[in-house]
């Protein structure tokens, strides 16, 4: 990838949404990547919900890259890499007109769930014959107001009455419920100066910061996120792995494989094809098949393996290293095939680092390892200006195994073979690592 800088494609075709409830545009879908904002101001919220509080504003002519799509609404990146949610069906009304919506009765016993599907939990039930408020409407599903937040029910069991209703701003930030920590006598002690947030995620306000070493207690915990009260008795959330509790190691590192979290990026995807062989297959093809070799590998070691994607879909490269700093992943690896601009001239594979301090012995680990088993010319470690390394804080590596324009290497890269041997030489690589007590 000398001659690349993990690039994308642009997307080969645009769509347009049309709802028919206004002729007045919110938002224009410039192509299925991004967002260009026509209304004067458009609510961002925390969740893909309207009962998720808004989390800012992006004025008209902001333009928003799309994550992704959950329940008809759009998840996009902001200014900052902050992650926000907008309303799909706003392309033809503003958020304001939904303070408005049609009252509907169940004609039987109906479902009420956390989001549009047959599978997404149940928050409760309705009778037949309760009213309810509709917010919106899609694919045989219907959100409406419930419990002072959205749920979802089917549209098959709704009888609209021709009645409209006026509704109060939500109050409740998320649907899902904080599990109650296992004592409430729980401390933990901040390892940084550590943001205190209205809600958990790294998206939610701060309330205030507290500093190093101040002592909190814990109230309750979600998922990666502790809901705790301060000094003085301040309540709200902390990421978990800014802070330590009684026995903890100080870092939150994991000492040997088993007990880490490896985070696979597999390189490129959906739209963003990577670099191609002589016959035009595809790098994006053999990245997700390495990872899922890789992974396999690690899980049966006992790590515990997530993945930046896992089928053929587009990711950008913020999302990738921000993944990575959001799990506190003991280590990073990005995997790609390199590509010349002139077929057949090189070969070999590379592994890439860019900070010494965090990642070098990460990278000359794995290195040694592929090198011991690989028949490629190993090109060694080297230092490399990548985006997913630079924006990254865990221990990060990026690996070029093999040229996809050479004849010769993708033989051995398409071959299901090559890829159990990168699978073992990474294994026997992350436990040289660890036992070898680099990461701290």
């Amino acid at each position: 990838m000398h001659f690349k800088q993990l690039r994308r494609w642009p997307l080969i075709a645009a769509f347009a949404l049309v709802i028919g409830i206004s002729l007045a545009t919110t938002t224009v879908l410039a192509n299925n990547t991004t967002l260009t904002v026509r209304a004067s101001m458009l609510n961002v919220r925390l969740g893909p919900g309207l009962a998720y509080t808004a989390m800012g504003q992006v004025a008209r002519g902001t333009q928003l890259t799309i994550l992704k799509e959950e329940n008809a609404w759009y998840q996009v990146r902001l200014a900052g890499n902050k992650i926000g949610w907008v309303a799909s069906w706003l392309v033809d009304q503003n958020e304001a007109t939904t303070s408005s919506a049609r009252v509907a009765t169940t004609k039987s016993r109906l479902n009420v769930r956390q989001t549009a599907g047959t599978t997404a939990a149940i928050l409760g039930t309705l009778d037949a014959g309760a009213k309810v408020n509709i917010l919106y409407q899609e694919n045989g599903w219907t959100e409406i107001t419930y419990q002072n937040t959205a749920a979802w029910v089917a549209t098959s069991g709704l009888m609209l009455t021709g009645q409209t209703v006026t509704l109060a701003a939500p109050t409740q930030t998320y649907l899902k419920k904080a599990t109650p920590a296992k004592t409430s006598t729980l401390t933990v002690t901040t390892t940084i100066a550590t943001n205190v947030r209205s809600a958990a995620g790294i998206n939610a306000p701060v309330t205030t910061q507290v500093a190093k070493g101040a002592t909190l207690t814990v109230l309750n915990q979600e998922n990666d996120w502790y809901q705790v009260k301060t000094s003085t008795g301040q309540t709200g959330y902390v990421a978990s792995w800014t802070v330590t509790t009684p026995g903890d190691k100080a870092a939150k590192s994991a000492t040997s494989l088993a007990e880490a979290t490896i985070l696979l990026d597999p390189g490129h995807g959906g739209v963003d094809s990577g670099a191609l062989s002589t016959g035009g297959k595809y790098e994006k093809t053999y990245t997700l098949a390495a990872a899922k070799a890789i992974g396999a590998a690690l899980t049966a070691q006992g790590a515990n393996v997530e993945y930046t994607r896992d089928s053929d879909k587009f990711v950008d490269l913020a999302p990738r290293a921000a993944a990575s700093n959001t799990l506190h992943a003991d280590a990073f690896i990005s995997l790609h095939f390199d590509s010349t601009p002139d077929p057949n001239t090189a070969s070999g594979f590379t592994t890439y680092y860019y900070d010494p301090t965090t990642s070098k012995s990460l990278a000359t680990a794995v290195n040694t390892a592929l090198g011991n088993a690989l028949t490629l010319t190993n090109r060694k470690t080297a230092y490399a200006n990548y985006e997913v390394l630079r924006d990254n804080r865990q221990p990060s590596i990026l690996m070029e195994m093999g040229y996809i324009n050479s004849d010769k290497d993708f033989k051995l890269i398409s071959s299901a073979a090559y890829q159990q041997q990168m699978a073992t030489a990474v294994v026997q690589g992350l436990q040289a690592y660890f036992k070898a007590g680099n990461h701290q």
